[in-house]
């Protein structure tokens, strides 16, 4: 029997581009203003970076395509304004894909207890987790980054942590993520995955058949 729901967070409980886009918009304006780089295309250069899966060095690739190469303080710009702009960036768009709320509620009020489990920084996690107004649903939450060493997924470390947590054994809790890879390690410890990517693959009636 199910007693505890795992969820991912960023492309399982809502849109992560808008996240990204949003950021890349204001971290943009900085970079044309301090290097006289086109605005618009760094833009175009990060969300086509993005979306073709880059997450190393995006912006150093971004501003390489704009301008040829690195300026010679570029790298002191991406530590002391980039970085910290994009961490302590709060979101104001940001939202639960369409239905997710009642879906989580209605798990909640089915007496399930509910741990968010997410990969990331935990003052960008933070940022999104406040703006999407989900706190309050959830029993427990882990991010990767608050441990030491990180633990990201596919690092089975959290779901160990959550086991514990709740006193449950892998057969009695079920993980909701996007990730074959990442998300799906879960099934290691007995954890029933359930893919669930941008909406499309998982029907709502899927989460009440646990």
């Amino acid at each position: 029997m199910i007693k505890v729901i795992g969820f991912d967070l960023d492309n399982t409980l809502y849109d992560q581009r808008k996240f990204e886009f949003e950021s890349f918009q204001i971290i943009s304006k900085m970079v044309s203003i301090n290097f006289n780089i086109d605005e618009i295309q760094y833009f175009n250069n990060l969300k086509h970076l993005h979306l073709q899966g880059e997450n190393q060095y995006l912006f150093d690739k971004a501003f390489i395509q704009c301008n040829g190469c690195l300026k010679s303080n570029w790298e002191n710009f991406v530590t002391k304004e980039i970085l910290p702009s994009y961490r302590n960036f709060s979101p104001k768009k940001l939202k639960l894909f369409s239905g997710m709320r009642e879906k989580i509620i209605k798990l909640k009020n089915s007496n399930l207890k509910l741990v968010l489990i997410t990969n990331g920084n935990k003052k960008v996690q933070n940022n999104k987790i406040e703006a999407l107004k989900i706190r309050k649903y959830f029993d427990l939450i882990l991010i990767s980054d608050e441990f030491s060493p990180k633990r990201r997924k596919p690092d089975i470390f959290m779901f160990m942590q959550a086991l514990e947590f709740f006193s449950v054994s892998g057969i009695e809790m079920a993980y909701v993520g996007d990730d074959l890879i990442r998300d799906k390690a879960c099934d290691k410890l007995g954890i029933k995955f359930i893919h669930y990517k941008n909406q499309i693959n998982l029907k709502p009636e899927k989460f009440f058949e646990l």
